[in-house]
């Protein structure tokens, strides 16, 4: 085995050593892997056969009710912030902003995932505001899971596609800023400056997506894909690489 495909074969280990660690901080039993593993083995035989593609919302749900209320002008105040409304109920409410969205999921359900997540806050008289306008969260759970599941998944597809010589699509933006020996105390700063810029970046992208959103039901059948971006910054120590 040469050092190429020793250095391939670290590299995927790495993924899925991150993937466990993942799936066991977030509560699952060791001995359920083994049996999960085996059954994703076969889904992705499968899937490599048929091309088939499966994708779950996750936090896209959350998200996109939490931006619509910070555009709704029916869901601002006069200075541009977002109202406090009731949980449930005719517009303006949250059961009206999640309805709108047209998502798979039961109503119910992305409901009590805002408010699980705290990306709901109570502000009294039964009234709820939204804590960002962005699905942000910290605590360890399902959705937290899917969403690294998912946007792993979709990282991967991407590469996938952009390497693939019977692909038909053009390449999509798959790019790293990286440099290796960032001062530790230039870290904060790092922090603040790819929150800004991510935020801005972000919103720009999310506006015009949302501008182009097809809004008819009868055409999101056959007519639509899934299309976003996903950006994130990281802090890495240095890894020892495979010697020749």
């Amino acid at each position: 085995m040469d050092r190429f495909t020793k250095q391939i074969e670290l590299d995927y280990s790495d993924i899925l050593v991150a993937i466990f660690e993942l799936m066991l901080r977030g509560g699952l039993c060791p001995r359920h892997l083994l049996p999960m593993c085996v059954g994703a083995l076969k889904r992705a035989e499968e899937k490599s056969r048929s091309d088939h593609r499966y994708c779950d919302s996750g936090l896209v749900a959350p998200a996109l009710v939490l931006d619509t209320w910070h555009r709704d002008r029916r869901y601002l105040t006069v200075r541009g912030t977002p109202k406090a409304v009731r949980l449930w109920g005719s517009a303006p409410s949250v059961e009206a902003l999640v309805r709108r969205q047209r998502i798979k999921e039961q109503t119910g359900e992305i409901i009590q995932s805002l408010k699980a997540f705290r990306l709901v806050v109570p502000c009294g008289k039964r009234l709820y505001k939204p804590a960002s306008d962005m699905a942000v969260v910290s605590a360890r759970g399902p959705l937290i899971l899917q969403h690294a599941a998912r946007a792993l998944s979709a990282l991967l597809e991407t590469v996938g596609q952009n390497v693939s010589s019977t692909s038909n699509f053009p390449r999509l933006i798959e790019r790293v800023a990286e440099v290796p020996d960032l001062p530790r105390k230039e870290v904060q700063a790092f922090r603040a400056f790819t929150q800004s810029q991510g935020r801005t970046f972000l919103r720009t992208v999310n506006d015009w997506l949302e501008s182009r959103r097809v809004r008819s039901p009868k055409k999101r059948i056959n007519g639509t894909v899934r299309a976003g971006i996903h950006t994130y910054a990281y802090i890495a120590p240095h890894v020892k690489h495979l010697r020749a």
